[in-house]
């Protein structure tokens, strides 16, 4: 018997029950979580973000109010910028990196954010 063997003989029913006991002691996240899939599934299925109309010419809209030599006013506009997710690092191609090496590295970053992802819903942790 190899230890592997050894290691799954032994432990993998231990494991699996302190597993359901996480999930069943967060059974919010876990209700949340499954919101959340449920939701986006659907999304997937019925959304029609696949074509769009191009968007109008501003300078269509803005030329009469520009050239009339009317008063704009002033706003300043900030803008909040969120750090990178475990998300958009494995799926995004970026300008960071090429072609090959997204390919290579998309496996082990597909493992790498599903594995948080079970880590956040088994830990309880929200991310709303």
């Amino acid at each position: 018997m190899d230890s592997y063997d050894w290691f799954v003989e032994n432990y993998q029913r231990p494991l699996l029950i302190l597993t359901i006991g996480m999930l069943l002691y967060n059974i919010p996240v876990l209700i949340y979580k499954l919101q959340l899939t449920f939701q986006a599934v659907l999304y997937l299925l019925f959304c029609h973000d696949k074509s769009w109309k191009k968007p109008q010419d501003p300078a269509s809209f803005f030329s009469p109010v520009l050239s009339s030599g009317g008063d704009v006013g002033r706003k300043t506009i900030y803008f909040v910028r969120h750090g990178e997710s475990t998300w958009n690092d494995t799926f995004n191609k970026g300008n960071h990196r090429s072609a090959l090496v997204f390919v290579i590295g998309f496996i082990p970053g597909l493992i790498k954010a599903v594995m948080y992802e079970m880590y956040l819903l088994i830990g309880g942790k929200m991310d709303r």
